[in-house]
């Protein structure tokens, strides 16, 4: 049991030191497969966005930043399936 205790203050202290040095280039594989279902955009443009809006550890900013991001998506991005109306709109 031990071990794992250590296993854990390590991880953590690797995470902090990556949060201090690299903070808004750490993106979450895991938020970018839960957006990436939903969207038709490449995929790092989405963890660009990801990383911008959603580094931190607090579940209530990247739940905003979640939100940010998929707002972004909606207004800037247009769907295949919808090209044919955006270029009436446009042109």
């Amino acid at each position: 049991m031990e071990q794992f205790t250590e296993g854990e203050s390590i991880r953590e202290e690797i995470k902090n030191k990556l949060r201090q040095n690299f903070d808004g280039k750490i993106v979450r594989k895991d938020l970018t497969k839960k957006i990436k279902e939903g969207a038709n955009v490449l995929v790092y443009v989405l963890e660009f966005l990801l990383g911008q809006y959603c580094s931190s550890d607090d579940e209530s900013v990247i739940e905003k930043g979640v939100q940010n991001v998929k707002h972004i998506l909606a207004d800037n991005f247009v769907r295949p399936d919808e090209s044919q109306k955006f270029l009436q709109t446009v042109f």
